[in-house]
């Protein structure tokens, strides 16, 4: 008759605190894509934390495969990992947040009175609201060095591509009259 090993209390700890770590890191990561373009830096340091964590994971599992005969609790940070990245490739944040927000940028955008103040509209924190021919350009906090945010452009966008010198704007087609757009530093 078989025995089965009871995992040590050390490992069911590290493996419960490399879980919730990972659980963490799978929140950052999906928060940075939340605004129009990906908030590099944090996901960045995300990245690299889950890496770390992806190490502790590998040895924890192999110790409780081979030593005590379990996977369970390990199992559960990959799944995270894999419905994280999941989301992302569908880009289920930016869509997400993006419908959230929608409303209250168009409502906005109607009156696109210029400003420097911090708003937020759904969940993007807008630094800088523009007016500009034929729309409105909303800055978003993010982007590394160049500035990132939405424009409505209900006649289209002057320009499609990347920006082609310091302090051009280039324009992505977003959503119907929505569009991305980076102002090159």
């Amino acid at each position: 008759m078989t025995f089965a090993v009871r995992p040590a209390r050390w490992w069911t700890v590290l493996s419960g605190v490399t879980t919730v770590l990972v659980a963490l890191v799978c929140c950052v990561i999906v928060w940075t894509f939340v605004p129009p373009v990906v908030l590099f830096p944090w996901f960045a340091l995300a990245s690299t934390v889950l890496l770390i964590s992806g190490a502790v994971w590998l040895v924890l599992g192999l110790v409780g495969w081979f030593r005590f005969h379990t996977l369970r609790l390990t199992t559960i940070a990959p799944v995270m990992v894999l419905a994280t990245t999941g989301l992302v490739m569908l880009s289920v944040p930016s869509t997400v947040a993006f419908a959230v927000s929608k409303g209250s940028l168009t409502a906005a955008s109607a009156q696109c009175a210029q400003s420097w103040d911090d708003r937020w509209f759904g969940v993007y924190r807008v630094w800088r609201i523009q007016p500009v021919d034929g729309g409105c350009l909303f800055y978003i906090e993010g982007g590394l060095i160049d500035s990132i945010g939405l424009a409505y452009l209900p006649e289209g966008a002057p320009y499609l591509g990347k920006p082609r010198h310091d302090g051009d704007i280039g324009y992505e087609p977003y959503s119907g009259d929505w569009y991305r757009f980076v102002q090159r530093f």
